[in-house]
């Protein structure tokens, strides 16, 4: 029977081959945990009882004030999404009257059990 030196022919002792092994493992596996912890103490965790809140920043693509609703092209939005071009509810059709196509604004999208939604809408240098 060959001994495994002799059928792996690196030259190095078994109990060698033992310990790097064990130690690649470990060291995997001590990898592998550390983003899961740096993301969960990253997160935005909502208020006690409340929607998650999350700041925007964009341009106005287009205002539809029949349809309480604007398409923003935003900046990404940390922990939450990436920057992009989409729709947005409003849950107050007041706060679209003075947007239009163009305008740079701040808000928040807000999340909860009815979905997602912008509130707080600001054009930027106005109110600020």
């Amino acid at each position: 029977m060959k001994s495994c030196v002799q059928a792996c022919r690196t030259g190095y002792p078994s109990w060698v081959l033992s310990i790097a092994a064990a130690s690649l493992l470990l060291w995997l596996g001590a990898c592998s945990q550390q983003p899961a912890q740096e993301q969960s103490q990253s997160e935005p965790l909502p208020a006690a009882g409340g929607p998650e809140r999350h700041p925007l920043h964009g341009t106005v693509i287009s205002v539809d004030p029949e349809g309480n609703s604007l398409v923003v092209d935003h900046d990404e939005i940390p922990n939450f999404m990436g920057a992009m071009t989409m729709p947005y509810t409003v849950r107050d059709g007041g706060e679209l009257a003075d947007l239009e196509a163009g305008d740079e604004v701040n808000a928040e999208v807000v999340v909860d059990d009815s979905g997602m939604y912008l509130e707080n809408i600001v054009v930027e240098g106005e109110g600020q």
